[in-house]
């Protein structure tokens, strides 16, 4: 019987379909609707709707022709991101992490434990950019790409932001009105944006302000109606439930995540949070978002020829000598979309 490679694109496309998936709030909850393409670059359609009433007509008249709604298309190209890791001679004769001093483990069954071990660690490092990408989608309305050799932004033209900048106004001051101040909001959504914000996220100081803010302590004492409740509690992927606006049907969350930014000052790469401080975003589950995958191409080394993968992780792997090494690499061309610009507020209130 001939051989099997763990290293040939079979083999890794199975390997990398049984991964455990990371799960992430931003991605999860609101870039739900994944779509793959054959090409590298993708086309969106934004369309803007609005209120018009139906025209009353004379009945010996007829119709009236309404003018067609307009959309805009704009075309991206999703950022690839492409880490790989190396298995040297070394790794296969010493032993893992974890392993049995005594288990006696042979080079092969190290080079089939590590294979998977890659896989996981690459996989999680490009969700956690997916991650990134969505946060940087919903709290700044645009996506900077910035690597070695690349330097650009992807922008959504994102206008549903306010900064509170008087010092009366701003949530840490006893005269500020939190709740006026996310009704407000809330509302220029629905008016502009066609979608009812059900979620709140909001960054810890912002959360701790809220709580402890007097108006919004005034309505969770109201009795005999349930405005408001308060009720933290853990929940997965990072998020803490605070508790809910029940008029408004809005829950609010915090969501504790971090990223190291390693490309804004290289020498000394600092950990950020996702949700920026002093910062909240009102956002709708309802609205339209989406993960676009560019398609991705490689060079098969059997034929010497290009070849285009659709997919959200396309593998790869190759040789080096002189050091003998083999380098495993995990590509996507992952792209977070918001569809309808106006569907979620943004807002910096310390």
């Amino acid at each position: 019987m001939a051989e099997i490679s763990i290293f040939e694109p079979r083999t890794m496309g199975k390997v990398v379909t049984r991964m455990p998936k990371v799960h992430t709030f931003f991605r999860t909850t609101f870039f739900k609707n994944i779509q793959t393409f054959t090409t590298k670059s993708v086309d969106v359609d934004f369309k803007k709707g609005n209120r018009a009433l139906a025209p009353f007509v004379h009945r010996k008249i007829g119709g009236k022709t309404i003018p067609n709604s307009g959309y805009q298309t704009k075309s991206y190209t999703p950022p690839l991101v492409a880490p790989n890791k190396i298995t040297t001679v070394d790794d296969l004769m010493q032993r893992m992490p974890g392993e049995s001093i005594y288990g006696g483990k042979s080079p092969a069954e190290r080079a089939v434990e590590k294979l998977a071990r890659d896989f996981t660690e690459l996989n999680e490092m490009i969700v956690r950019r997916e991650e990134w990408m969505c946060a940087q989608a919903i709290f700044t309305g645009t996506i900077p790409i910035v690597g070695d050799g690349i330097n650009e932004v992807i922008d959504f033209s994102f206008t549903n932001k306010e900064t509170i900048t008087t010092a009366a106004k701003k949530w840490g001051a006893e005269t500020s009105d939190p709740i006026a101040d996310l009704k407000r909001w809330r509302k220029q959504v629905q008016k502009n944006g066609f979608v009812n914000c059900d979620v709140c996220v909001m960054s810890d100081d912002v959360a701790t302000a809220f709580i402890n803010h007097p108006k919004v302590q005034k309505i969770l004492d109201t009795k005999g109606y349930d405005l408001a409740s308060i009720k933290p509690r853990e929940l997965p992927n990072g998020t803490t439930y605070i508790g809910t606006l029940h008029a408004e049907g809005l829950d609010i969350y915090t969501y504790n995540e971090w990223y190291l930014d390693d490309w804004t000052n290289p020498e000394a790469p600092e950990q950020k949070p996702l949700v920026p401080e002093k910062t909240l975003a009102l956002i709708s589950t309802g609205a339209n978002y989406s993960m676009y995958y560019g398609a991705v191409t490689l060079l098969d080394e059997n034929t010497k020829n290009f070849i285009t993968v659709e997919g959200e992780r396309v593998p790869d792997s190759w040789i080096e000598r002189n050091p003998s090494r083999r380098f495993l690499q995990l590509n996507s061309n992952p792209l977070p979309i918001p569809h309808e610009v106006d569907s979620w507020f943004v807002a910096q209130v310390l």
